[in-house]
């Protein structure tokens, strides 16, 4: 039987695009804002060109994935729910889509900007979430300061879950390094034996733009230790990457591959992982979109290209550029899921993301889990072994006149073979009639309620009052006088 992943993108073609980002690092290179980073890249080896690019020779490039470890763990408050990463195909963990501006409405698609009420509330649904095994900042919220956003965010985060965290964005160094604080007094974790607190993104800019801040953040603190760093380029296809899709995950690839040389030539053995979000565009507007199959089509290259070089991957699953839940809501998002998980990425984002990740909902997060469920199902292979496929009870059922219901072949596999849904309704028309729901979202509003109404995770009272006092350590730090109270912003 033919292998769909392979027919979509064959080795040959992953080889392919892996050697044409190779070249285009020798010869195009990647523009480094950083005096310091530009500074190693040259004591590496690599050539300064004009316009502060750099050009990266393939030798630096395989030495540098040579030195990323193999596997690496992500931890978590609760030790269960840590994340084993590598690059081998599956298990697939699932998290949402990250700092979306707005919240919206999933039935007319009006927004308002995003606060940390939203926060608290978005990561206790997703903390229930089945099918959801890490949690990171869903809003960025307004209602705090920008530059402290991130740590309060985090705040909430590890009040509400005790699922494995993602590092919120971050722009500046000191931001970076408060978060690592904040991650090892949650989790215990410090980077020994392997298991690491916190993972932090970290966004070239397309095309082949390293730039300045975000790189010294980056670089300063890969050398404190004890970090993964998720390399993440956002390329558009036609746009900031070439049009045809093979060139745009070439590029894409390539600036993956210049922040891994980076993140090896700052601190060699730092567990890297491969964050792939290239879009496409409407060829008829010129607009970025998400919802198209493109999306999931190159996230299935992403995942092999990553697995080519030895990384585990975060790619893109359920998403949409719709503005409502609507059927393009839906089309759309179950064939990126499937899409996305084909290729058995260790990581799928995705959870949450409307409006083409511009604003998300509540309602949103609970329909993707139930998504997500029937995506799972339908790529986990049926049993057919013999107690499967037993003949003298199908001989039996067929023979009895009382159909296969009663028999205890069927009674053993209708759990285990059957999807339950976690929020489809599958009942009669009477019933829904007199419900008087008017759709999927009014299911998903009911369910919403009954999960923020619960109490949330908390924290041990040490460990509050340590992200407490790094809060206003921070803020004292950069010369930021009165703050959001910490303890206060987590009442509901």
């Amino acid at each position: 039987m033919s292998d769909p992943v392979a027919e979509i993108w064959p080795d040959e073609a992953i080889e392919a695009i892996h050697l044409a980002s190779l070249a285009l690092l020798e010869r195009a290179g990647v523009r480094v804002e950083s005096p310091a980073a530009r500074e190693l890249f040259l004591a590496a080896g690599c050539t300064a060109a004009a316009d502060d690019r750099v050009l990266i020779p393939r030798g630096a490039v395989e030495d540098a994935l040579a030195a990323c470890p193999p596997s690496y763990t992500l931890a978590a408050r609760d030790p269960a729910r840590a994340m084993l990463m590598d690059p081998a195909p599956g298990p697939t963990y699932v998290h949402n889509m990250g700092g979306a501006r707005d919240v919206a409405d999933p039935r007319t698609g009006a927004g308002r900007r995003a606060t940390l009420h939203d926060q608290i509330l978005g990561t206790r649904v997703m903390h229930h979430l089945v099918n959801q095994s890490q949690v990171t900042s869903l809003w960025q919220p307004q209602d705090v300061p920008d530059l402290l956003e991130p740590l309060y965010s985090y705040l909430v985060l590890a009040f509400e879950t005790d699922k494995a965290l993602g590092g919120p964005g971050i722009s500046h160094p000191f931001q970076a390094r408060y978060l690592h604080e904040m991650a090892t007094a949650v989790t215990g974790a410090d980077g020994a034996g392997g298991v690491y607190p916190i993972d932090l993104a970290f966004s070239p800019v397309s095309p082949l733009i390293l730039g300045g801040e975000v790189t010294d953040a980056l670089v300063a603190e890969v050398r404190r230790g004890g970090v993964v760093v998720e390399i993440l380029p956002c390329p558009a296809a036609a746009t900031t990457a070439p049009g045809a899709i093979s060139a745009a995950l070439a590029q894409q690839n390539a600036e993956v591959l210049s922040g891994v040389v980076l993140t090896q030539l700052a601190a060699s053995g730092t567990p890297v992982y491969y964050g792939p979000r290239l879009s496409a565009v409407d060829p008829r507007s010129g607009v970025v979109v998400s919802g198209t199959p493109e999306t999931g089509v190159a996230s299935v290259a992403a995942v092999l290209l990553a697995r080519r070089c030895g990384l585990a991957c975060d790619c893109y699953g359920p998403c949409s550029d719709s503005k409502v839940v609507d059927a393009q809501f839906g089309y759309e998002r179950a064939v990126n899921a499937l899409l996305g998980l084909a290729a058995r990425p260790r990581l799928l984002s995705g959870i949450g993301e409307l409006q083409a990740g511009v604003a998300s909902s509540l309602e949103v997060l609970v329909i993707d889990d139930d998504v997500l469920n029937n995506a799972f199902y339908a790529l986990t292979p049926r049993p057919w072994d013999a107690d499967a496929l037993d003949v003298e009870a199908m001989v039996d059922g067929v023979l009895s006149g009382h159909g296969f219901l009663g028999t205890k072949h069927t009674r053993r596999y209708i759990r285990s073979e059957f999807v339950t849904p976690l929020l489809g309704y599958r009942g009669g028309l009477s019933e829904w009639l007199a419900a008087g729901r008017s759709g999927l979202v009014d299911l998903a509003s009911e369910r919403v309620a009954d999960l923020v109404d619960r109490e949330p995770v908390g924290l041990p009272d040490d460990v509050l009052a340590a992200l407490v006092a790094l809060i206003a350590a921070c803020a004292a730090e950069i010369g930021m006088g009165e703050i959001p109270d910490p303890r206060r912003v987590l009442e509901l």
